[in-house]
């Protein structure tokens, strides 16, 4: 039996035959995500894209002075310029289906983007993982409903992620950075991913090269951000960044974590969680925590992964901190999906399928419940009691992933601390 099913996995593919495969993948899955872009119209955040590609395309520098409710960072400008000058002709702008091929248009590419992405990183592995893997994305309900129904941006900062992880595991750390740096500048949530990248381009490289990479990250950044502000100010990171998690001082925001499993969804961070301790409070204590694991795991696991611990940070962070979209759980698909494949998982990879269907879910009631109106209707009724209870089967699955990762990170042996901080810091300047 074992037999038979190593031969399962070993099916012989030239790099034809695969290309064919990855040829006709494409095509279907490009043909299914114009098809749902183009009939789901609707004007939910898409029509904040609305009035800021309008105002890039009236003032492109000086669009954080023109538009108030702005917040996202400077990089996505650039997309919304031509979504901008697309939507300027009145046989798009009046006509909804076209109007939401051009509104989603960026977030459909890059999601198809990520399918030929997904088969160079793991072909090495196989040609057949490499497909599989791909195939997967394509089909993936979540990622389906986030960018072609939904229009939201998360595919473009995914795809940039995971090039960014490619290349830094795969000796560039100075275009990794670069990359880092744009998903940074395109999407806010990118941020939670620095820590471990951070972490692994000063532990892996020497010295001088981590060093150049951070340089090349903040001179990316800085050129980016450069026009605007000198048109908005100096602060204008400050404000873009710090402003945009002020906005949402929410415990959670119809996340699937451990707050709305206390019913909390919604409620202020300064709200009371246990004695003394506020949400916010909790929150930072799990930050803390989070990063100082992260690092203890990096520095004493033998299975240095940059997927493997992407994935349970990223969890991590979903699950117990605060200002919590629904969406923001979205990149650990993608960690989870290629760590299953790279370390031959089958229980990370029933992980994968679950999260799977509990972040479509998550999407789904959202805009369900959106679109119900008021006063709720048919099971919309039970939207509070709905969420609490996928947050607490949320949490189940993240104890049994977060044990199956400990498991291959130390499945060959563990490193003292002390001898993975001297490993660290062994390369020479």
């Amino acid at each position: 039996m074992a037999k038979e099913k190593q031969m399962v996995w070993q099916i012989p593919l030239t790099r034809k035959q695969a290309g064919v495969f990855l040829a006709a993948l494409l095509l279907s899955a490009a043909l299914v995500r114009l098809i749902l872009g183009y009939t789901a119209v609707h004007y939910f955040d898409l029509g904040y894209y609305v009035d800021w590609s309008s105002g890039v395309l009236e003032d492109f520098f000086g669009a954080y002075d023109r538009i108030e409710n702005l917040d996202y960072p400077p990089l996505f400008l650039f997309p919304l310029y031509f979504t901008g000058w697309v939507m300027s002709d009145p046989r798009v702008s009046e006509f909804h289906p076209y109007a939401m091929l051009a509104l989603k248009g960026w977030q459909m590419l890059f999601d198809l983007a990520l399918i030929p992405m997904l088969y160079l990183l793991l072909r090495r592995h196989s040609e057949l993982f490499g497909l599989l893997g791909a195939a997967l994305w394509a089909v993936n309900p979540t990622i389906l409903y986030n960018s072609a129904y939904w229009g939201q941006t998360d595919s473009i900062m995914l795809f940039l992620l995971a090039l960014a992880f490619s290349l830094l595991d795969n000796g560039r750390p100075v275009w990794s950075s670069v990359t880092m740096a744009l998903a940074c500048l395109m999407k806010f949530q990118s941020l939670y991913f620095a820590p471990l990248f951070a972490l692994v381009l000063f532990t892996r490289y020497p010295f001088r090269r981590a060093a150049l990479g951070g340089c090349a990250a903040v001179a990316t950044a800085f050129a980016v951000f450069l026009p605007f502000m000198l048109r908005s100010g100096w602060d204008l990171p400050f404000r873009v960044y710090f402003g945009g998690f002020a906005q949402y001082p929410g415990a959670s925001l119809n996340a699937f974590n451990l707050y709305s499993a206390e019913g909390l969804n919604y409620a202020s961070v300064a709200t009371t969680l246990v004695g003394p301790l506020t949400v916010g409070g909790f929150s930072a204590c799990a930050t803390a925590a989070a990063l100082l694991l992260l690092a203890y795991f990096y520095l004493t696991a033998t299975e240095k992964s940059v997927w493997l611990l992407g994935f349970w940070f990223m969890q991590t962070v979903f699950l117990f901190t605060a200002r919590m979209h629904e969406r923001y759980q979205i990149p650990v698909l993608l960690f989870a999906l290629l760590a299953s494949v790279v370390h031959r998982s089958y229980p990370l990879f029933w992980g994968y399928a679950a999260l799977t269907a509990i972040t479509f879910f998550n999407h789904f009631l959202v805009l369900e419940e959106a679109f119900a109106g008021d006063p709720p209707k048919a099971w919309t009724l039970w939207f509070g009691d709905l969420v609490e209870q996928f947050s607490w089967a949320n949490l189940a699955v993240y104890a049994l992933t977060a044990a199956v990762c400990l498991h291959i990170l130390y499945r060959r042996g563990r490193i003292s601390l002390r001898e993975g901080i001297q490993q660290a810091g062994s390369y020479k300047f």
